[in-house]
């Protein structure tokens, strides 16, 4: 794979983002970029970027402030680009766009987070639920097993992209683990997190080249905690301060996994099943759903 893609070489554009801004913007080759599908541990991602980059694990890191969200619709682009520009410390910068629908540098620096789909889907209800603008209410599942059928079937379109689809999900995926072979596109898992958040800022501290002593890493692994980022959910919160949420601690509502144990039917999940056959091969799907554990 060659070390500089021409891209992007296709537009995505949903409800909530377009990615035609890429076109746009100006990188700086220290930026790093924060590549996740929604609800796969963006948040989480933005704010260890925050605290190593500022080597202090009790900054605000700004989540929707100063680490934006490029592609959002929610931005006045003229406001977001001179916010951007004016930013003088190295810039950790979100976006939900697949691979092939950004620019790629490679003197950047790219994380790429992914979680199991299905933990996705739970956890993206209770994200719209606790919105406090309905925008996205439409995509609220009356009935949970209905609403997970429309997600596994819903098949993806890049330019009619409305609420999250599985095979949307694996698309993403697939299109950072084709550029894996890329040595600053880096992958992480959010189930290898939970299990070893440690490692996880360790392995992004070397990734960042963020020379800090172990204490300081320990000290930034604690306020990474989803208990320490839940308790202080007016820092951690995207855009906390904006009333976006209903509750901001609600934004961080579980950060567990095998959300749909005793209430997908036997039927969905077998659907599922299929459908993830589909998508992915047997070894990117153990990956994709597990992490290292897969």
């Amino acid at each position: 794979m060659s070390e500089q893609f021409p891209g992007p070489s296709q537009v995505y554009n949903s409800d909530v983002s377009n990615s035609d801004i890429w076109s746009r913007f100006k990188n700086r080759p220290d930026d790093v970029f924060v590549c996740t599908p929604p609800k796969s541990g963006t948040t989480w991602m933005q704010s260890i970027c925050g605290m190593l980059i500022f080597g202090d694990p009790d900054v605000n890191p700004g989540i929707g402030t100063i680490s934006k969200w490029l592609d959002s619709k929610f931005n006045d682009e003229k406001e977001l680009m001179d916010t951007l520009k004016a930013q003088e410390h190295r810039r950790y910068i979100k976006t939900h766009t697949p691979l092939d629908g950004i620019t790629y540098d490679k003197n950047c620096t790219y994380l790429s987070v992914h979680r199991h789909p299905i933990d996705v889907f739970f956890s993206a209800q209770n994200h719209i639920k606790n919105m406090s603008n309905g925008t996205l209410d439409k995509y609220i599942a009356d009935d949970i097993n209905e609403g997970f059928r429309t997600f596994v079937e819903t098949p993806f379109s890049p330019l009619q992209n409305g609420g999250e689809s599985l095979e949307g999900l694996a698309l993403h995926f697939k299109s950072f683990h084709n550029g894996h072979a890329c040595a600053n596109i880096h992958m992480f898992h959010y189930a290898d997190m939970v299990r070893d958040l440690r490692g996880a800022v360790s392995s992004l501290s070397e990734i960042l080249e963020c020379n800090y002593d172990d204490d300081l890493i320990d000290a930034i692994v604690e306020a990474a905690t989803f208990s320490s980022m839940k308790k202080n959910a007016d820092k951690f919160a995207p855009s906390a301060d904006r009333g976006i949420w209903k509750d901001n601690a609600q934004f961080f509502e579980s950060g567990t996994s095998n959300k749909w144990e005793g209430i997908l039917s036997a039927e969905n999940l077998s659907l599922y099943d299929a459908k993830m056959k589909e998508f992915l091969t047997p070894k990117e799907r153990a990956w994709f759903e597990f992490g290292s554990k897969g």
